[in-house]
């Protein structure tokens, strides 16, 4: 039995996928498959993970996969036209097979099937939780104070007023998250920060204080 773990809020494209593995595990593959939700409990030992991407969510520490116990396969799931691959992709996320939601099922299917053999001939276990030698980004003491305020819905020469900076000093750091991260407009990187600020992610990354 495949043990198949799913996050993605798109409970159609979910229901597609799920049947389009089932087919293709079952059928192409012979092995029969079980689907749950991904969870804290389940993330360590399924076999594959199917999980939402949203833009800079490439580049910060995955909690919920860090403790993984068994090779597998990790499938990342995203929109629009920029692809998440880069250089120094997070530990728990480095074998990760990244599939765009408007891709052809062929071509969904060519990149599955090929990682998912690739993950069986090299079983490899990732020292994920070795957080010092990962390469995952994170704000600064400061951006995080910026970010709060942003969430807030506050603009920046709020921002620059609250903290008593000058307006080129916020809109600098702005910036500066914004390429960290690799965004490309304000609706990204609010959806960033909601991002961060929903998952318990490490207090390195996203500060608790900040929203008490």
């Amino acid at each position: 039995m495949l043990n198949i773990a799913i996050d993605d809020s798109d409970s159609l494209y979910r229901n597609g996928f799920e049947i389009f593995l089932e087919k293709l595990f079952l059928k192409e593959q012979k092995c029969p498959v079980q689907f749950d939700s991904l969870n804290k409990s389940n993330a360590t030992h399924v076999d594959v993970i199917v999980k939402s991407f949203s833009a800079g969510d490439e580049y910060i520490c995955q909690p919920m996969l860090k403790y993984r116990s068994k090779p597998g396969l990790i499938i990342g799931i995203y929109d629009g036209n920029k692809s998440p691959y880069h250089h120094e992709l997070p530990l728990c996320i480095k074998n990760i097979v990244f599939i765009n939601r408007a891709e052809s099922l062929n071509r969904v299917r060519e990149q599955v099937v090929r990682a998912w053999i690739y993950s069986i001939e090299n079983p490899v276990i990732l020292h994920c939780n070795k957080c010092l030698q990962c390469k995952f980004r994170a704000l600064s003491p400061q951006q995080l104070t910026i970010a709060e305020y942003l969430l807030r819905g506050k603009d920046i020469v709020d921002i620059a007023k609250s903290l008593e900076l000058s307006v080129k000093t916020v809109s600098a750091h702005k910036r500066l998250m914004m390429s960290k991260f690799n965004l490309n407009s304000d609706c990204e990187l609010l959806q960033f920060l909601n991002n961060l600020k929903k998952h318990n992610l490490p207090v390195s990354l996203f500060m608790k204080n900040i929203y008490s």
